[in-house]
C-alpha cells in the first residue's frame, strides 16, 4: 500500500514538472498565447503610439529563418502579433496549407529610431529586379515605395488617430499576416543578409502591412550596382495577406 502510495505521488509530480515545463516553453516565445489574446483587446492610445514609434523593425536572423523554410510541410509563413509593455509584438511560424504549425521563429526588436536613416538607400531606388517565378514578382515591390510606406506609419503613429481602423477589417484586429514560404526562401540566397527586417507601413487603402527587407550585419540596405551579377541586395516583399480577412 505505502508502495502504491509513493508511486502515485511520484506520477502526479512528474505530471506537474511536465505541465511546468511545457507552459515555460510557450511562455518563452515573443509571442505567447496570452499576448496575442491582448493584442485583440489592446488600448491603441498615445502609449502604444509613443512606444510603437521607437520601433524601426522586427528582426529575423537569417539562419533561423532557413531551418523554418526548409522545415517539411512548411508552404506558408505567418507573422503572428501579440501585444506587451505597449507594444507590437511579432514572431513567424511556418505553416501548411491547412495551417497547422511546424515550426516558430521570435523576433528582436530594431528599437533605435535613428536607423530608419539607414533606408535611405531604398529611395535612390525606383526599379525592381526580375525575379524567375510569377510570385516572386507579384510580390515584388519597388523600394522606393515601400519606403513611402513606412514612413507614412510613422506619420499615422504621429497624429495618434485611427489607430484601430488602419490595423483592422471591419471592426475586426489584424492577428496575422501570411506569406508564401517561397518569398523569404529567396531572400535567403543572399548571403550578405545577416537579418530579415520586417518593417510595418500602410498600404494604398491606408492599412497596416509588413515589407520585408534584407539587411546585412549592421541591419543596413547594401545595395548593388545594375550590372552586377549578384543577387540584388535590395528586393524588398511585400504582398503580405492579412488575417481576417483571409
Amino acid at each position: 500500500m505505502k508502495r502504491t502510495s509513493l508511486f502515485g505521488a511520484a506520477l502526479i509530480a512528474l505530471l506537474m514538472f511536465s505541465c511546468q515545463k511545457e507552459n515555460s516553453q510557450e511562455n518563452s516565445s515573443v509571442v505567447s498565447k496570452v499576448e496575442q489574446e491582448n493584442w485583440q483587446t489592446a488600448k491603441l492610445d498615445a502609449k502604444f503610439a509613443a512606444s510603437q514609434k521607437q520601433v524601426t523593425a522586427y528582426l529575423f536572423p537569417t539562419d533561423a529563418m532557413a531551418k523554418l523554410v526548409e522545415t517539411p510541410n512548411v508552404e506558408f509563413v505567418q507573422f503572428v502579433l501579440g501585444y506587451s509593455d505597449n507594444t507590437l509584438q511579432i514572431k513567424v511560424i511556418g505553416v501548411d496549407k491547412a495551417g497547422k504549425e511546424f515550426a516558430s521563429v521570435d523576433s528582436e526588436i530594431l528599437s533605435e529610431t535613428s536607423d530608419i536613416d539607414k533606408l535611405s538607400s531604398l529611395k535612390a531606388s525606383t526599379s525592381k529586379t526580375i525575379k524567375e517565378t510569377t510570385l516572386l514578382n507579384e510580390h515584388l515591390i519597388s523600394p522606393d515605395v515601400a519606403l513611402d510606406a513606412i514612413n507614412a506609419w510613422q506619420k499615422k503613429l504621429n497624429t495618434v488617430s485611427d489607430l484601430d481602423e488602419v490595423l483592422s477589417y471591419e471592426g475586426a484586429r489584424f492577428k496575422h499576416y501570411t506569406l508564401e514560404a517561397a518569398i523569404v526562401a529567396d531572400m535567403l540566397k543572399n548571403k550578405k543578409n545577416v537579418n530579415i527586417g520586417l518593417f510595418l507601413g500602410l498600404n494604398p487603402v491606408g492599412k497596416v502591412t509588413t515589407f520585408l527587407i534584407g539587411l546585412d550585419k549592421n541591419n543596413s540596405v547594401k545595395k548593388t550596382s545594375l550590372t552586377s551579377k549578384e543577387d540584388s541586395e535590395d528586393d524588398v516583399y511585400d504582398g503580405s495577406r492579412p488575417s481576417p480577412p483571409f
